[in-house]
């Protein structure tokens, strides 16, 4: 009985036994079991790999020229960069196929991809390929990962897709195929992507699109364009993206907007600068009435119609700088109501009517410096009283009584001038770099007669030269009659 005593006392704490020993033998066992599973998971960790992380597998460096392995078979994560593995095979996953949810190979040289590699890997929610050597992919590639959210292939040079190459892949929402060398894509490819929120092609080859290619995309909201080779865009090639908010078409070649090219949807960004473009139509932008903002800027805009913005009423930024423009018509801006900030320098603008920001009562910014501007209406200058910065500086301001306007202005709103001291009159050359907030009205003589004096000027200097001539042909003939 005694022995058995001892026993129970061994293992069956009584009420005098302390609770805190009870804890800190209960903190040993807990820190001795997470020791054995660290081992054991080091146990199944590739050499070449790290796996601290529960359940993750990372392998980096230049030295690794074969898929590693083993790869323990609980795995969820595989990042894989910076390495000299040429290709991927079935086997390569066959071990956490079932477990997987998250693939990162990227920046190796990877120039292969078996087909049939991720067949088994039915649970992968993330798969990134970016920085690879990747040409071209298996049709059927993706075929069995119909839940698959993300899809990275950025940074290749992949070459051509195939209509299948995306099938199934209905729960897609992010594709990015930036960076490649695509040069065409298939109708159809996009088909079964119902789910795409957002699509990346920019910096490739296309130089062209089939009308029907984004026709299902209905939940797409950024789609990247840009720095193509984009010469036309098909008339209503985006008009069923109706959920749509960003749109990026910079650096491409195009030269013309038709009317009919974007539909009705909810665009709030449309980026067209470092095209081709030489005048903007009417209603070419009338779909859409959520714009927020629109670059146009570094094109060869000529000409703007009268009704070119007509419809962008939530507009609150438009870039037209650097173009060809060298006026713009009355009533250009009208219907802008939310415009806060107008950029127009380096252009060729001459004049600007004296309605042109008339109703623009959220104008906070206008640039207008380096252009060909000789003064400014006061009408002008009275749209501008509410604006809160101003840049005008870089034209040859021409200082005859049409610039008192513009001089009485500067007086009063002088803060609002960015650069003031570039404020300066280029004409005429009497008053050249004298700002023309500074001086006075004797200073100046009236325009006309200013062109009285450029008048006899030109008079002086046709004389001198007719005077020249008939003394060399006197010349001539002398010398010629004298040889006789």
């Amino acid at each position: 009985m005694e022995q058995r005593y001892k026993l129970q006392s061994v293992f069956k704490p009584n009420h005098r036994v302390n609770t805190r020993e009870h804890m800190d033998w209960a903190v040993y066992l807990f820190l001795l079991y997470s020791m054995c599973a660290v081992s054991a998971v080091q146990g199944n960790c590739p050499v070449e790999c790290h796996c601290e992380k529960l359940n993750q597998v990372q392998c980096q460096g230049e030295m690794i020229t074969a898929f590693p392995s083993p790869i323990p078979p609980n795995t969820t994560y595989i990042y894989i960069a910076h390495t000299n593995i040429s290709s991927l095979k079935p086997s390569d996953f066959e071990s956490c196929a079932k477990t997987l949810k998250n693939v990162n190979i990227s920046y190796s040289g990877i120039t292969e991809i078996l087909d049939g590699t991720f067949n088994n890997t039915h649970g992968l929610a993330v798969l990134s390929l970016t920085g690879t050597k990747l040409k071209g992919l298996p049709g059927h590639l993706f075929k069995n990962l119909g839940g698959l959210q993300r899809l990275l292939l950025d940074r290749n040079n992949i070459t051509a897709l195939s209509r299948e190459t995306f099938r199934g892949l209905s729960q897609l929402y992010s594709l990015d195929l930036s960076q490649n060398a695509l040069s065409t894509i298939p109708e159809g490819s996009f088909d079964d992507l119902q789910n795409l929120v957002q699509l990346s092609l920019y910096h490739n080859h296309i130089d062209r699109l089939p009308a029907q290619l984004f026709s299902r995309l209905h939940k797409l909201k950024e789609l990247y364009l840009s720095r193509n080779c984009l010469s036309v865009l098909p008339i209503g090639i985006f008009s069923k993206l109706v959920a749509l908010s960003k749109l990026s078409l910079f650096g491409n070649c195009l030269e013309t907007l038709s009317v009919g090219v974007f539909g009705r949807m909810p665009l709030q960004k449309l980026w067209l600068h470092d095209n081709k473009l030489n005048r903007l139509e009417g209603d070419v932008f009338q779909n859409l009435t959520q714009l927020r903002l629109l670059v146009l800027n570094r094109n060869r805009i000529g000409s703007v119609s009268v009704h070119a913005f007509r419809g962008l009423g939530a507009l609150g930024e438009l870039s037209l700088h650097t173009n060809m423009l060298d006026s713009l018509e009355e009533g250009t801006f009208s219907g802008l109501t939310s415009l806060v900030n107008i950029s127009l320098e380096h252009n060729h603008l001459r004049s600007l009517p004296g309605n042109l920001l008339h109703g623009l009562a959220s104008l906070k910014r206008l640039d207008i410096h380096n252009n060909s501007l000789p003064n400014l209406p006061r009408e002008l200058l009275a749209s501008l009283d509410s604006v809160d910065e101003v840049l005008l500086s870089q034209n040859p301001w021409q200082c005859d009584q049409d610039i008192v306007p513009l001089r009485d202005w500067l007086r009063v709103h002088s803060s609002k001038v960015q650069n003031f001291s570039g404020m300066v009159c280029h004409l005429p050359v009497s008053l050249s770099g004298i700002n023309i907030a500074t001086f006075n009205d004797p200073d100046w003589q009236p325009a006309a007669t200013l062109h009285g004096v450029e008048k006899d000027i030109v008079v002086i200097t046709v004389a001198l030269v007719c005077t020249l001539i008939i003394t060399v042909l006197l010349g001539i003939i002398f010398f010629w009659r004298r040889r006789e």
